[in-house]
């Protein structure tokens, strides 16, 4: 089997990635979800945007942890794959990771579909 990081480098396209991610998202039980701060439980990934607010937030959240064990195992992997798709969002052009005119993660809001 492929692993995650190897079908994100393998992505062709944003939508691509974005249904990489889905699939990645669908394999985590409502245990492990429940491991992650509130902040950063997912959402709806419909687009580039989605993962790359995603993205943000949970690097925000995981400069401030003060989280151990399965915990923090968890805001890890979680934090390590977004970080991998946005960044393979941004060599495919779709949409950037990090804005300089945009406020921080911590400061907008995200809804929760």
């Amino acid at each position: 089997m492929i692993s995650w990081f190897a079908q994100l480098e393998n992505a062709q396209s944003a939508s691509a990635v974005v249904a990489i991610v889905r699939d990645y998202l669908a394999l985590w039980s409502p245990e492990e979800i429940a491991l992650l701060p509130a902040a950063v439980r997912p959402g709806r990934m419909r687009d580039a945007a989605d993962i790359a607010e995603l993205n943000g937030l949970l690097v925000d959240e995981y400069r401030k942890t003060r989280a151990s064990g399965d915990a923090l195992a968890a805001l890890q992997r979680l934090t390590g794959f977004f970080a991998r798709a946005c960044v393979r969002i941004g060599q495919l052009d779709a949409v950037p990771c990090a804005d300089a005119e945009q406020p921080p993660a911590a400061d907008r809001v995200r809804s929760r579909e």
